[in-house]
């Protein structure tokens, strides 16, 4: 069924180019167009849209679009930097949205305004635009999103006689006892997730990690108790240290696939990989809720058009971008990735109806979007935030560090660093 969905989608999408787009001629009196693309996307991604892109190419003759894959997220921002350095830019980008608003704020993207229908922009999913605007304006509109989750395999939970999926965490630390009583090789989860899990999870506790204006508050009680909640659950041997902080799936969580830990946090746009290695009943779940209730906010790629490029270069991108942005593209990217629809009218579409009843855990990701939230600034303004909230974790839960002595630390140093980065006029607000 999902192949010859995906099959119509394809032929019906060399048709129709693109609902409400330009008409405008792009091609110069020299010839098409030609647009140089850097991309983050990697994998079954990079494939689905090297496809999309070369049926664009052979649609029409005005544009040419040229994609440079660099491998992920922080390779792209190496390159970027250079060529900033250099003054030598792409014309556009699919780049992370902690990513955005700070390019922006360096002058190296155009600003959006103006450039797509009202309709177009307000068919996106506001959650997915919040973190793609700077100074008020658009920089960057939506493509390869996720967001978090919680992956479960519901056979060991019922071979453990539990009946339910955690909904929030009291009932997590509940059934992590319960489950323990398999044997002492099992566990019901991990004990670390990274920074990107981080956000939302705290999110969850009540806690605002960082205000708006840029006051960290990574050592507020809420994220306290947290971060000890994991600490102790992790020395009570209910949570599974996985082997290593960084590195792929199978690498991680081992002991997931195998059966003896029973739920993993993990990004929604893992469910394809899911689907073909895990051989047992799964489902994606909401993360469970806490005195902040549901949370979640949605990370992933978005496009960029960059600032140094021509009056016709940006016409020859925005035609590129009506194409990306029409319904087939869109749900053809959503079935094929796993990642989010970013369009709202695609939800009415007889073809995805049909494919959230055969894929309920898909539903339960866009379900979530309701409760979708704002990057919190540190995630904005605090370079290699990533791995830095990674270490921070890792001193508390695999070193056993005390964590609000950990926090404290963590907090005075980010503070220190975007004050800095306002006595320069350079906070993201």
């Amino acid at each position: 069924m999902k192949k010859l969905i995906v099959a119509l989608l394809i032929v019906s999408s060399v048709f129709s180019l693109w609902a409400g787009g330009s008409t405008e001629s792009v091609e110069t009196s020299t010839g098409p167009v030609t647009i140089e693309l850097w991309s983050s996307l990697s994998g079954t991604k990079a494939s689905v849209f090297d496809s999309q892109v070369e049926r664009f190419n052979s649609s029409q003759d005005e544009v040419i679009v040229n994609v440079i894959h660099q491998g992920g997220y922080n390779i792209l921002r190496q390159k970027v930097a250079a060529a900033a350095n250099a003054k030598n830019m792409p014309d556009m980008l699919i780049c992370d949205y902690i990513d955005v608003a700070y390019y922006a704020q360096l002058g190296l993207l155009r600003s959006l305004e103006g450039l797509f229908s009202e309709e177009l922009i307000s068919d996106y999913y506001e959650s997915m635009l919040v973190d793609l605007r700077y100074d008020g304006e658009l920089y960057a509109i939506p493509y390869n999103r996720s967001t978090q989750g919680f992956y479960v395999n519901n056979d060991v939970l019922k071979e453990a006689g539990i009946d339910r999926v955690a909904s929030t965490w009291n009932e997590f630390l509940e059934d992590a006892e319960k489950f323990k009583e398999l044997g002492s090789d099992y566990y019901y989860g991990y004990a670390f997730f990274n920074q990107f899990l981080f956000d939302a999870i705290a999110y969850t506790w009540g806690a605002e990690i960082s205000t708006p204006d840029g006051i960290v508050k990574l050592n507020s009680p809420e994220i306290v108790e947290m971060m000890t909640y994991f600490q102790k659950m992790h020395n009570d041997g209910l949570l599974l240290m996985p082997p290593a902080l960084v590195g792929g799936f199978e690498e991680l969580n081992g002991a997931f696939l195998s059966g003896n830990v029973a739920t993993v946090f993990q990004t929604s746009s893992f469910a394809p990989t899911a689907e073909q290695i895990l051989d047992c009943d799964w489902s994606f779940e909401f993360i469970p809720a806490g005195n902040g209730g549901n949370a979640i906010t949605i990370g992933g790629g978005n496009f960029a058009i960059c600032s140094g490029t021509s009056d016709a270069e940006v016409a020859a991108a925005v035609k590129f971008l009506e194409f990306m942005s029409s319904s087939d593209i869109v749900t053809e990217f959503f079935m094929e990735t796993g990642n989010l629809p970013i369009r709202k009218s695609i939800m009415e579409r007889d073809d995805v109806k049909a494919y959230l009843a055969e894929n309920p855990s898909y539903q339960t990701m866009l379900d979530q979007l309701e409760y979708g939230k704002p990057a919190p600034s540190i995630t904005k303004n605090i370079r290699d935030v990533f791995n830095r909230v990674n270490d921070m974790m890792s001193r508390i839960i695999l070193n056993g560090e005390d964590p609000k002595t950990v926090l404290d630390e963590y907090t005075a140093e980010f503070q220190a660093e975007i004050d800095e980065q306002k006595s320069f006029g350079e906070f993201i607000y």
